[in-house]
């Protein structure tokens, strides 16, 4: 995410602006195929759009998938025929806290990913805060779901965010722990002005706030992926207008902007360096 304290406080991820969400169905066509999974807490706030986005504009990632709280993923866009398990390289955006990833525990969420994504990955990327945290951290218990045979596993052993160093962007923003802020107070008020936004009214839907409309859309029953995708769009559009006063913005890309420093998540697993030594992941 992209706050620098608790578990994933809001700003996470984030893409190029301006590029659009639909990319279609079509099938990854390398090895090095990349998908981003999100998590029923992409109802919270805007993080995990932002994170789905700054994949897309760093990384190349082309697909996106939803798992809910029960473990079931069901394909948002861009996915192959073949569905997760075509994507050998995975990103994961969601809140983490002391065994927790969104509001399902580590082995719920290594058990979930290991039945939809039966081979071992090559790679997984956890946007998660504290992922590495603990004896039974986050990235243990999913490489040890697959027999410690994911080459790569990043994740952060305390709090992370996307930290822009004085850019407002997400290209080049990178994913750092220990962040802090260029100013304390002015992160706090643009925190503030985008939870009270997502606590109003949704566009078009007078009465119904972005979390309200969100929850409808990635329940199981009548799942519409491109009505999701159209929300994530959305959110994207909403939460990155610049404002002229910036104690009233409510621009994601101004905390990305404000992060500045830290250090980077730990990397761990088979072969993370590439040069056939494994590491052991904290």
């Amino acid at each position: 995410m992209t706050a620098a304290s608790p578990p994933r406080p809001l700003p996470l991820l984030s893409l190029l602006a301006g590029v659009g969400l639909a990319l279609g169905a079509l099938a990854p066509r390398t090895a090095d195929a990349q998908a981003m999974i999100v998590m029923s807490d992409l109802c919270e706030d805007p993080a995990a759009v932002f994170d789905y986005q700054w994949a897309r504009a760093n990384h190349g990632v082309a697909a996106a998938f939803l798992m809910r709280d029960n473990g079931t993923v069901a394909p948002i866009e861009g996915a192959a025929q073949q569905g997760l398990p075509a994507y050998p390289q995975l990103y994961v955006a969601a809140h983490g806290g002391p065994n927790l990833i969104s509001h399902m525990s580590h082995d719920q969420f290594a058990a979930a990913l290991r039945r939809a994504h039966p081979a071992t990955p090559q790679s997984v990327f956890f946007a998660v805060c504290s992922a590495g945290k603990g004896p039974d951290s986050l990235l243990k218990k999913l490489n040890g779901a697959y027999c410690d045979g994911i080459s790569r596993l990043n994740g952060g052993v305390v709090a992370c965010a996307l930290t822009g160093n004085g850019q407002a962007s997400l290209v080049g923003a990178q994913y750092n722990i220990h962040v802090r802020q260029s100013d304390d107070a002015l992160y706090e008020k643009i925190l503030d002005n985008i939870e009270a936004k997502w606590r109003g009214d949704y566009p078009g839907q007078r009465g119904r706030s972005y979390a309200q409309v969100c929850q409808g859309l990635i329940r199981a029953d009548g799942y519409d992926p491109a009505a999701l995708a159209e929300f994530m769009t959305t959110v994207y559009d909403q939460f990155r207008q610049p404002s002229v006063d910036p104690q009233r913005s409510t621009n994601y890309l101004d905390l990305v902007k404000l992060n500045v420093g830290g250090q980077p998540l730990a990397i761990c697993g088979a072969d993370p360096t590439g040069n056939g030594r494994p590491t052991a992941c904290p």
